[in-house]
């Protein structure tokens, strides 16, 4: 595939993990191998059958075949399991559980195959050891964010209980980024119908945490915080900032969103494929927001190599936003060199 931009980076890939890989890199007090094997360790995503997912068990050989096939030259690394994280109720388990993922990922992954680097899976049910869990993997690890999974929390990421992770994420200057994936607790618990539940879940509850900071003014208390807010795609960002603008606009100690927006280093997943949407919101939040992400192993080499030449060919975006899309804005939000 011959293409115009200098290099293309995948913000936003995933591995299938596994407990059995993940339970070696546990403390010495989990090595119990009965209780392994009597549970899962992470909740359900959210009682949805996923077996269908593409690609199957997925290891740095199959990263690097794919990202040589869609000819991409980086990749950072998602859980999907873990997306789910959220829901997890008992904080010493993860505590352990985030810092044994995060030791798998960096052993199985990020050191057999140095373009694959990843973000941290966060004890987010304390703040407090999220910090320090961050803090852990970028400087020793090497990782270069961390994960705020978008549902199962109690109270939402606009919440000053945070403040301590967001701290630690300014200070390292490395981005959480919001995930969306689970179904469950987004307010469509009453459709069964799968494809209506995907298209309506991730940008539900995605669209709620950005709401939540925004309105919590967490960038005026952290402007130099980095997040992301992934696999949405970006249709619904020029709608909701406005409907914010809208709200918050002439009101004492209130911020419009596209302000912070281009104030802050806040990005947005831009899907390659949406047509009308996608110049209508680099018209309105600027080209220097929106990254590009493959979703593999949820898709295949064939399906991202089609879309990125789909997207190169495109004459409605400019030379100039694609390469910022597919390599520089990666870079500037993960910091990379």
């Amino acid at each position: 595939m011959a293409h115009s931009v200098s290099e293309i980076i995948d913000s936003d890939g995933h591995i299938f993990e596994r407990d059995e890989e993940i339970h070696p890199y546990l403390p010495k007090e989990y090595q119990d191998p009965l209780s392994f094997k009597n549970s899962a360790f992470f909740p359900s995503i959210d009682g949805w059958r996923r077996g269908g997912l593409r690609g199957g068990h997925v290891d740095a050989a199959a990263w690097g075949t794919f990202l040589d096939e869609a000819e991409i030259s980086r990749a950072v690394i998602y859980p999907t399991a873990a997306l789910g994280f959220g829901f997890g109720r008992d904080r010493t388990w993860a505590i352990a559980l985030a810092r044994g993922y995060n030791d798998f990922v960096a052993d199985r992954f990020m050191r057999v195959d140095q373009r694959l680097t990843a973000v941290a899976l966060l004890p987010v049910q304390d703040p407090l050891a999220a910090a320090d869990e961050l803090r852990r993997t970028v400087n020793e690890l090497g990782m270069v964010g961390g994960l705020l999974p978008a549902v199962g929390l109690r109270i939402p990421y606009g919440d000053r209980a945070f403040d301590p992770l967001y701290a630690a994420a300014e200070e390292l200057e490395v981005p959480l980024a919001v995930h969306g994936a689970p179904r469950q607790g987004v307010g469509i618990d009453g459709i069964d119908d799968p494809d209506a539940a995907f298209v309506l879940a991730h940008p539900y509850s995605v669209m709620t945490q950005f709401t939540s900071m925004v309105f919590a003014g967490v960038w005026d208390r952290f402007p130099r915080l980095g997040a992301a807010f992934l696999e949405t795609g970006c249709g619904w960002v020029p709608y909701l900032m406005e409907r914010i603008d809208r709200r918050t606009e002439g009101r004492i100690g209130r911020r419009l969103a596209t302000e912070q927006v281009r104030q802050s280093p806040i990005y947005f997943h831009a899907e390659l494929e949406e047509r009308e949407v996608l110049p209508t919101a680099l018209s309105v939040v600027g080209d220097d927001r929106f990254v590009y992400a493959t979703d593999f192993p949820h898709e295949s080499a064939a399906t991202a190599t089609q879309a990125l030449e789909g997207f190169l060919a495109r004459e409605d975006v400019s030379q100039s936003a694609k390469q910022k899309i597919l390599c520089d804005n990666v870079q500037a939000m993960y910091g990379m060199r």
